[in-house]
């Protein structure tokens, strides 16, 4: 399945309210005793476990359907020895390809199920809109999926550690004929899946930027009244940093001025790009290497990720594997004795590798 895309076309707070999106068991008397959460939380810039105890999500994708020995056996376990503390979990309403094994969401149970078990914090995300321009899909496509009997069921059953991510990469901003507009039409569009949402879930709502997931400003434009729009103030702000033709680092520092629960659901050592409507795989290198195409403004995820760790803002690297660029892949077929140089300095090193940072909740 194509996944990564790039076009150069263009170059949470929980606050206290009166409609509290926890069950709390603090007597009227006691304000000092603890008060439990049904789930995870944002507040603020931080979010933070059933628990109260802060989480730096600290995670890889893992781009499950891609493959395709999926549901028969999945990489989880080999994932787990990274020491990552959350994974961020590819899943799609319909993959598109009819020859594909089958899947249902008795295997999503399942592997929630297997993330409780090694303590990784699960995020799921949908695909079958990755930088699709048209965000009303959102509405008419993915929500009725999400909200869906049988995917509640499993949802709720999951929901103390859960994380749901409603579109991958979904709409457009900087790439539009009109921004305002378009932008006007992504806020709209996900205030009204936020509404639909919360009347029967109350885990936080993980939100894509724009533009393949990059246009990180966004959130510094709309970001606040999205979050008040949410009756629970549970949402996480996402961006992709696919950064070679874009400068997202000064949007990044007004994004946390603006105390945004911000996090980056993908980062990477190599970027795609779209030639003559064929993409190119691995065709940027975001990790200095020189071995490709220099991005246009010298990012790399080396210098992202230290500010990441010092702002304590979470992230995941893109990804596990299977991903057509191979050398993106942490791990050559998937296995944690076969880490390539990606894989070993997103998980060994000394300043901003998983070994180091992630640290487990014990919210499970």
């Amino acid at each position: 399945m194509e996944r990564r895309k790039f076009l150069t076309l263009a170059g949470v707070a929980y606050a206290t309210n009166l409609l509290s999106p926890f069950e709390a068991i603090a007597k009227p008397f006691n304000p000092q005793k603890l008060i439990r959460r049904n789930t995870f939380y944002t507040k603020g810039k931080f979010l933070y476990d059933s628990l109260g105890n802060k989480i730096i999500l600290r995670g890889i994708n893992l781009p499950l359907l891609d493959d395709w020995n999926f549901p028969q056996t999945d990489k989880l376990t080999e994932l787990a020895k990274t020491g990552a503390n959350a994974v961020r979990i590819q899943w799609y309403k319909n993959y598109g390809q009819v020859d594909r094994p089958n899947y249902s969401i008795a295997d999503l149970d399942k592997f929630l199920t297997k993330c409780k078990a090694n303590r990784i914090i699960p995020i799921v995300f949908l695909g079958d809109l990755t930088c699709k321009s048209d965000v009303n899909l959102l509405n008419s496509e993915l929500i009725p999926w999400w909200t869906s009997q049988p995917v509640l069921s499993v949802l709720k059953k999951h929901q103390k550690y859960l994380i749901i991510n409603l579109a991958n990469e979904l709409g457009v901003y900087r790439w539009s004929n009109n921004p305002t507009t378009a932008l006007n039409s992504f806020k709209d569009a996900y205030k009204n899946a936020i509404a639909t949402i919360r009347q029967d879930l109350q885990v936080p709502i993980m939100i894509d930027a724009p533009d393949c997931g990059m246009s990180i400003e966004v959130f510094t434009k709309i970001g606040k009244e999205l979050m008040n729009s949410d009756r629970l103030r549970n949402l996480l702000f996402s961006c992709h940093a696919y950064w070679a033709g874009y400068n997202g680092m000064p949007q990044l520092k007004t994004a946390l001025d603006a105390n945004l629960p911000i996090v980056f659901g993908e980062i990477a050592n190599k970027q795609d790009e779209n030639i003559n409507n064929s993409t190119s795989y691995c065709y940027y290198d975001l990790d200095g290497t020189g071995k490709n195409h220099a991005p246009q403004n010298n990012f790399t995820y080396q210098k992202l990720l230290p500010i990441l760790k010092q702002q304590q803002i979470g992230w995941f690297a893109w990804s596990w594997w299977k991903d057509r660029c191979t050398e993106r892949q942490m791990a050559e077929n998937g296995d944690f004795s076969n880490l390539t140089p990606y894989g070993k300095d997103i998980v060994n090193n000394s300043v901003y590798g998983l070994k180091v940072t992630a640290k487990k909740s014990k919210a499970f």
